[in-house]
């Protein structure tokens, strides 16, 4: 059997978003780059792990463009052990498994990416090898979105890091100021139901998005519909008026639960959803029997009246209601004040 060649491999990816991006300029920590798995409650970080060697090496870890070719990308790593925008770190034997604890990103402007790129140039640092002209077109980088390279050199036998593994890269990270590429979350909703036929205004509160990229997705096992609304209904990017499409069955007889999230088609990447009720399309003459059964002494047509205030009321509340005789005390409170106003008209 051959000897199995050392490589490196990655054991957890970056978390694609959630990160910002800090200009030098804020003065402030640029975080640390978290790992897919990371929580509140346990942090976790990039981690590679080093396969079919034991012995010295080094670990060099750039930051390269989404898009092949894998070019040198102008902003910066900042942290411990990180020096003109890239990480270098020693590890020895004992180290098989080595974790990015420390990384954050430091971004540039603008006018700023071309003398970022020609230090990568003059440095050396071009991990795939791509010519001088492509690395110098600068209105190709986008700035809304990096990988990390991960290179590893092992130790020769004079104790040089010369002998260099394949450069391996992760899955993109965005940077989450940038609508564009921003994770998707709803803030808040001014309700979360509505008549099963459709036609229902919602208000949702969100981070940012793009007017021209974004939808509102409902959704069920084998069901899927759309919001309706225009780019003129997104409100500074952070706000969406909408409709709520029909659901598939407008003959449900109780309610129905389905869920409701964010969507922007360019890269199909989603919000959290959350859950929306269909409720029966005859809710308003169901609420005046439900509400009748408990007050049968009052006039019928008081109800009917009385109904106009509570067509908007959710299914849920009905109950609560009754139970609290407030729709019964409107009720009463109708023929006093008739008796009233005729009272005044007579003197």
């Amino acid at each position: 059997m051959g000897v199995t060649e050392p490589s490196v491999q990655i054991f957890e990816q970056p978390k694609q978003r959630g990160m910002r991006f800090r200009y030098k300029c804020e003065g402030r920590s640029a975080g640390s780059i978290p790992g897919e798995r990371s929580s509140d409650n346990n942090r976790s970080y990039t981690t590679i792990q080093i396969l079919n060697y034991c012995g010295k090496g080094k670990v060099r870890v750039s930051l390269v463009t989404k898009n092949e070719p894998f070019r040198p990308h102008p902003h910066d790593l900042v942290g411990k052990d990180c020096k003109e925008g890239l990480y270098e770190a020693e590890f020895g034997p004992e180290r098989k498994v080595i974790a990015f604890q420390n990384l954050g990103i430091q971004c540039v402007r603008r006018r700023e990416v071309k003398d970022s790129i020609v230090q990568r140039i003059t440095r050396g640092i071009n991990p795939f090898n791509v010519p001088r002209e492509q690395l110098l077109q600068t209105e190709e980088y986008d700035l809304n979105v990096v990988r990390l390279c991960l290179q590893v050199f092992l130790q020769d036998d004079s104790g040089h890091y010369t002998r260099a593994l394949n450069p391996i890269v992760t899955n993109p990270i965005y940077d989450n100021r940038a609508p564009n590429t921003a994770e998707l979350r709803i803030c808040r909703v001014n309700r979360n139901s509505g008549c099963v036929k459709g036609g229902d205004e919602i208000f949702l509160l969100c981070d940012k998005v793009q007017k021209d990229d974004i939808e509102v997705r409902f959704f069920s096992p084998g069901w899927e519909a759309k919001g309706s609304f225009s780019q003129a209904d997104v409100h500074r990017q952070v706000a969406i008026v909408f409709k709520s499409p029909p659901y598939y069955d407008t003959s449900i007889t109780g309610p129905v639960t389905v869920h409701m999230q964010l969507r922007r088609p360019t890269d199909q990447e989603v919000s959290e959803p959350m859950e929306f009720r269909y409720l029966p399309d005859d809710k308003g003459e169901e609420a005046i029997s439900f509400l009748y059964s408990f007050s049968p002494c009052c006039n019928k047509g008081l109800f009917m009246l009385t109904a106009l205030f509570i067509r908007n009321i959710p299914y849920e509340c009905w109950f609560p209601l009754a139970d609290t005789n407030i729709i019964y005390v409107c009720c009463l409170q109708i023929p006093m004040v008739a008796r009233r106003k005729r009272g005044e008209e007579s003197t």
